[in-house]
């Protein structure tokens, strides 16, 4: 059970992703017979949003676990969390150099 419990930030992260894309692509398949000036702001606005809402539940889920982290297991599942959101950031910031 503090196996599930140190994972919980991840596993929330998977949960949220998930969640996010389904919703883009109901909000696409919704959109989709208005034409692409109309489909594409819809759409942006329903992954805006998300992202918003996803973001501020999975630092409240972070922050708790946090303050429960009592092992060092539980150290490291938040390590690889951070890893996890830091790494395609990263390779992001790398595919547009500055000038």
């Amino acid at each position: 059970m503090r196996g599930v419990r140190a994972a919980q930030p991840i596993l929330v992260l998977i949960a949220l992703v998930a969640l996010l894309a389904g919703l883009t692509v109901i909000a696409r398949e919704i959109s989709a017979r208005a034409g692409f000036l109309v489909e594409r702001p819809i759409v942006l606005f329903v992954w805006l949003g998300g992202l918003l809402i996803a973001s501020v539940v999975f630092a409240w889920v972070v922050r708790r676990s946090i303050r429960r982290a009592d092992s060092t297991f539980s150290g490291l599942l938040l390590v690889a969390t951070a890893l996890a959101l830091a790494s395609p950031l990263a390779l992001m910031l790398l595919q547009h150099p500055a000038p």
